[in-house]
């Protein structure tokens, strides 16, 4: 979709972080918003604060893990505006579990609702509108933990590497059906949000006794970007459609260092063909 203007986006987890980054680039294009969060006080603190600066927004209240809320916003937003053309399937959620230690499954559950069942609700919500209306373009937020795992921050790289995964055979079943429906997924390093600034906040409080983790929280922030570029990236991404969004270049040598390490283990081991 080369031309935004006028058209609709929905991006869930809206409230903060890269969510309000998204909309807000959204709103540069003059797009109409649709803003689904589960905080109540931070969706209208984003929401007037987006219509003061002239946009047009619905601010829907939405848990994604619960597939009826997906479908609650669905139906606001074709009653608010009639059709749908972008949909970020944003919010996201982490929580530090190390596999060595006993696992609190519910932790697991929860963190796979928000970061990977939420896409699917939302597919199932707004993908058949836009295969009908024969335009769209969805957005799947994953992390650059989506494609190289580090270690101890338990459910949060399974859910996203899977996400990866869904909007890869996504993209692949759409070019098949020939519709221009496409998809994106988005994976991003630092960036600058609520939960960065808290955790730093903790840091230099003196609060994290783990040197590890301090030092983690520390190099993320000193690299970390603003969130209204990561929207501006994602605008670029669907404009040009684009499969994989990153803002690191750090992530692609990441990357590298993993197929060295899967060649390295195939030339020790040896291949059957």
């Amino acid at each position: 979709m080369d031309d935004l203007e006028g058209k609709v986006a929905v991006v869930t987890g809206a409230a903060s972080g890269i969510g309000l980054g998204l909309a807000q680039a959204f709103a540069e294009e003059g797009m109409k918003l649709v803003l689904a969060d589960i905080d109540d006080g931070y969706l209208e603190t984003a929401r007037a604060s987006l219509a003061e600066a002239g946009a047009e927004v619905l601010a829907v209240r939405t848990d994604v893990a619960d597939a009826k809320a997906l479908d609650n916003l669905r139906d606001s937003t074709f009653e608010r505006f009639g059709t749908a053309h972008v949909l970020c399937n944003n919010a996201g959620i982490g929580a530090r579990s190390p596999l060595v230690e006993p696992l609190e499954i519910s932790a697991w559950d929860r963190v796979f609702g928000v970061d990977l069942y939420s896409i699917l609700h939302g597919l199932n919500a707004f993908l058949p509108r836009m295969l009908e209306q024969g335009e769209g373009h969805i957005v799947n937020t994953s992390s650059r933990q989506g494609l190289v795992a580090t270690p101890d921050l338990g459910p949060y790289p399974p859910a996203k590497h899977a996400s990866v995964a869904l909007t890869e055979m996504l993209r692949a079943e759409l070019a098949a059906l020939g519709t221009a429906v496409s998809t994106s997924v988005l994976t991003p390093g630092g960036v600058v949000t609520r939960q960065l600034s808290e955790a730093m906040r903790r840091v230099e409080r003196g609060e994290l006794d783990d040197p590890n983790i301090r030092e983690f929280i520390t190099s993320r922030v000193a690299d970390a970007v603003a969130s209204i570029d990561v929207g501006r990236l994602v605008v670029r991404a669907i404009r040009g459609d684009r499969l994989y969004v990153n803002t690191h270049r750090e992530t692609l040598t990441w990357l590298r260092e993993r197929l060295d390490r899967i060649e390295a283990d195939a030339d020790a081991l040896g291949t059957l063909r």
